[in-house]
């Protein structure tokens, strides 16, 4: 059910779906849907916790992989949120769709995963002289709109001209601009 109702998102390009058009598709009585959700905010919130773990899950990944340094750390996290929205178009938009029940706490922990794992990188720069000091949060949010910002460019196919590799450069470029703006208002001579 829940992927019939990503694949409805795919091919209409938004969430106007209702649960009758999902079961029909998967072939169960109307009804169905209703044993598993309560309505199609709760379907949407399901799909929403799911994207935002699966968002979480990835940049993870990436920051472990790219090792300790924190310019390389910081890239591969964008890109990571960039790369999630362009493999997983559907799951991306619901985790931003007004139809998810915002008040849901698994949505706001699986949220927090990925919001956690950034504050989680702003403070320890912050501890290492590299970002200024202060609250986390406030640098966290520009940082966020720049990730947000390009994976929404990327997945609705305003940067569609460029190839895979020029997209990696392009949104790797922006990064590293906004990480020279937070490297220089750091007090000290401690730079990434």
């Amino acid at each position: 059910m829940l992927e019939e109702a990503l694949a409805l998102i795919e091919e209409q390009g938004n969430a106007s779906f209702t649960l009758r058009e999902v079961a029909r598709r998967i072939g169960v009585s109307h009804a169905a849907p209703y044993r598993h959700f309560a309505d199609k905010r709760a379907l949407m919130t399901e799909l929403a916790v799911q994207a935002s773990t699966g968002l979480a899950a990835q940049i993870a990944a990436a920051l472990e992989q790219a090792g300790g340094e924190l310019r390389a750390r910081f890239l591969a996290a964008g890109y990571a949120y960039v790369r999630f929205a362009l493999e997983h178009p559907a799951p991306f938009h619901v985790m931003y769709s007004s139809e998810v029940d915002a008040d849901d706490p698994r949505v706001a922990a699986a949220t927090s995963r990925s919001l956690g794992l950034l504050l989680g990188f702003i403070e320890e720069a912050q501890r290492a002289g590299a970002f200024p000091p202060g609250d986390p949060m406030a640098l966290a949010v520009p940082i966020w709109a720049m990730h947000h910002g390009l994976a929404t460019l990327a997945a609705s196919g305003a940067l569609s001209k460029a190839g895979p590799v020029e997209l990696r450069r392009m949104v790797d470029d922006a990064h590293a601009r906004l990480l020279d703006g937070l490297l220089l208002a750091a007090p000290g001579p401690s730079r990434a």
